[in-house]
């Protein structure tokens, strides 16, 4: 089966739009939790987690103007995207744990997929339209 660079340039722009969207909801979140809260604890957990999720949109951002020059980005993001996954599960209930961890499975899974498709996409397997 062969995939074209059309194809995986509209991959990889949903992926771009789909992660700067939601990093975005968890920052804006994140600190209107930072004003409310009144636990010291949560306090220094929401400094760390808004600062992940702004820096996350930047590099994001950054790597949508060249993502086959910058495609390791993709297999970077997963890092701390656990280290903020961990974060946002201290400060959440039993139930949205699972959820924030099957998020996380499913957003490495489709950054994993978008490496390999933009490391992948100058050999045969792929063919330009």
């Amino acid at each position: 089966m062969k995939i074209s660079e059309k194809k995986i340039s509209y991959y990889i722009n949903f992926l771009v739009f789909l992660t700067i969207s939601i990093n975005s909801f968890y920052a804006y979140s994140f600190i209107d939790k930072f004003f409310y809260t009144t636990n010291d604890k949560n306090f220094e957990i929401l400094i760390s987690a808004i600062s992940l999720e702004i820096a996350w949109i930047s590099i994001f951002v950054w790597f949508s103007f060249r993502p086959k020059e910058r495609k390791d980005i993709l297999i970077l993001t997963i890092i701390p995207m656990i280290i903020s996954n961990t974060l946002t599960n201290l400060t959440l209930a039993q139930m949205q744990i699972y959820t924030n961890i099957l998020f996380l499975f499913l957003f490495s899974s489709l950054y994993l997929i978008g490496y390999f498709l933009l490391r992948f996409s100058n050999k045969e397997y792929f063919y330009d339209s």
